[in-house]
């Protein structure tokens, strides 16, 4: 008798637990939207070339990818040299072969590769440099959950803060070429909305 009560209880505790992953609450929106910034929530630039980029010398001063690596340069994530190189154009097919021409060349500075990554997109996956990462501060509020196709869902309002926010990305030059980095940074603590699920397993956040 004693050890069916004991089953008994554990079998209580254990869908106590499970009813608490469940529950529309802060703690649980939390838990789920964290988990989906981990990772989706790199904040990056992209860079739409792979390195090394060939900028011809006549255009170093153009807006565009020109001022852009000009920019990280300065900030130390590339390093440059003058060399001689074929650069390709859409106007190639037309134009007829290219001939190499002067270029300032930008290369991955060693000890900034850890910020050129890979990251996922609604576009997929991306190549750029990544300045920070997205983190839930507070759950402002949610709306009442309601079932679509037996799912139930929600839609829960959330700020954000910045973990490890890189220096370079501070640098007025960088503010300048890449405007979606300080809109991206102005944007912490202010309202941000996101749909939950809930699963097997508790509420999950994202697609």
């Amino acid at each position: 008798m004693k050890r069916l009560v004991i089953l008994l209880s554990c079998g209580f505790l254990l869908s106590a637990g499970c009813d608490s992953a469940s529950k529309p609450n802060a703690a649980n929106f939390k838990a789920a939207i964290d988990q989906y910034l981990t990772k989706s929530g790199k904040t990056c630039v992209p860079i739409e070339e792979p390195f090394p980029v060939d900028i011809p010398v006549a255009q170093i001063k153009n807006a565009g990818t020109p001022a852009q690596m000009a920019a990280l340069e300065k900030a130390g994530l590339l390093r440059s040299s003058n060399t001689t190189a074929v650069v390709h154009s859409l106007l190639d097919p037309m134009r007829g072969p290219t001939p190499a021409q002067p270029v300032r060349r930008y290369e991955l500075a060693p000890n900034m590769i850890q910020y050129y990554l890979r990251y996922p997109t609604s576009m997929g996956q991306m190549s750029g440099f990544c300045y920070g990462h997205e983190q839930v501060d507070s759950i402002v509020k949610w709306d009442v959950p309601t079932t679509q196709d037996g799912i139930s869902i929600t839609e829960v309002t959330y700020t954000y803060k910045f973990q490890q926010l890189a220096n370079w990305a501070k640098q007025p030059d960088v503010e300048q070429v890449f405007p979606a980095i300080k809109s991206t940074v102005e944007q912490a603590g202010t309202n941000q909305v996101i749909e939950v699920h809930l699963t097997n397993q508790g509420w999950e956040a994202g697609s």
